[in-house]
């Protein structure tokens, strides 16, 4: 595992999304160590290791480097790059599991995000989509609608005047 003087160093999985988030935003590499180590099953889950890919799909230059047994992640995040992106989802977490952080780092791209994520759009732990689209609808333009979730841009003039851009189409599996 490769360790830089400047990275920040936790132990356990707690935070991890949002551990990740921050680092991403910050610029600092992070070392995640003892992730579920004493689990039976230990190591990252499917839907973490998810979420850590689409976090490379986004940023520009991340170097991402996981242990064998997984219970160890060392992230350098890149530039935060944007543009048009496809993503399958863990089906082990709702799109919301994923959505909450992309509404956090969308105002920090380069280009405007437009992202199709594939997966489960309701479960018992994370907030379905419809509830995402609430909080965020005067500062992004999203909008969904059944089965498909899309935005429409309006007119040019407007599109260089905001201050970021969240496109997003969610596709529903049927």
């Amino acid at each position: 595992m490769a360790t830089q003087a400047n990275s920040l160093s936790y132990a356990g999985c707690n935070f991890l999304r949002q551990r990740l988030v921050l680092s991403t935003l910050s610029g600092r590499p992070v070392k995640i160590r003892k992730i579920r180590a004493r689990d039976d099953n230990p190591g990252l889950r499917d839907f973490e290791a998810s979420f850590i890919r689409l976090l490379d799909k986004i940023t520009n230059g991340s170097r991402i480097e996981i242990n064998q047994t997984g219970t160890t992640l060392y992230y350098q995040p890149g530039l935060l790059y944007g543009g048009s992106v496809e993503h399958d989802c863990s089906v082990l977490r709702g799109i919301g599991y994923y959505l909450e952080s992309l509404l956090c780092l969308a105002p920090f791209m380069k280009h405007p995000l437009k992202i199709v994520l594939r997966g489960v759009t309701n479960d018992q732990i994370d907030p379905s989509v419809s509830i995402e689209n609430k909080p965020w609808c005067g500062f992004c333009f999203v909008s969904c609608h059944n089965p498909t979730c899309e935005t429409k841009v309006p007119h040019k003039a407007f599109y260089f005047k905001c201050i970021f851009l969240l496109l997003f189409t969610l596709r529903f599996r049927g």
